[in-house]
């Protein structure tokens, strides 16, 4: 998945990859808003921010997020991640749905990801495939997690220049 999806980056060097899998099991029973475990990457935490339900929408959300505790990322802390998340059937990981991104992190904007995921009728109501399979199946799913932080040394590499 990280050559298919995550096109290389010619231009920077990459400092770290991770693979995190989530087995997210009795979908219908998840709180509005679910953290996963904290995986490591780049010397850093992270996990997945998921709302199975939807984050204002009528689609499956789906973070990337920095796993430090409110308030306790380094000062300054900001890591350049190109990443890509995909939910996969449990049952047969050829059946699934990816979504990728890059985005600079910083303390104050820990998370970042896909409001709009995948439309909670195809996981609930709508066959994925022509065989008439689905994406969620026996009220479960995994979430892949293909993880690659990259060296920013001028500092500024996808900086939004809000602040």
């Amino acid at each position: 998945m990280f050559k298919k999806y995550l096109a290389e980056l010619p231009d920077l060097e990459t400092a770290d990859e991770a693979v995190y899998t989530w087995n997210i099991t009795n979908w219908k029973a998840l709180e509005k808003k679910v953290h996963s475990e904290t995986f490591q990457c780049g010397g850093h935490p992270w996990r997945i921010l998921f709302f199975p339900y939807g984050n204002q929408s009528d689609h499956a959300s789906f973070y990337l997020e920095h796993g430090y505790e409110e308030g306790q990322a380094p000062e300054g802390w900001a890591s350049c991640v190109q990443f890509c998340l995909v939910l996969s059937n449990p049952n047969d990981t050829k059946i699934y749905m990816q979504q990728s991104a890059k985005h600079r992190f910083q303390a104050d904007e820990g998370d970042w990801g896909f409001t709009r995921f995948i439309e909670l009728r195809k996981l609930f109501s709508q066959p994925f495939t022509t065989e008439g399979r689905h994406l969620l199946e026996d009220n479960s799913a995994t979430l892949t997690a293909f993880v690659r932080v990259v060296k920013d040394p001028t500092g500024v590499l996808w900086h939004n220049f809000v602040k």
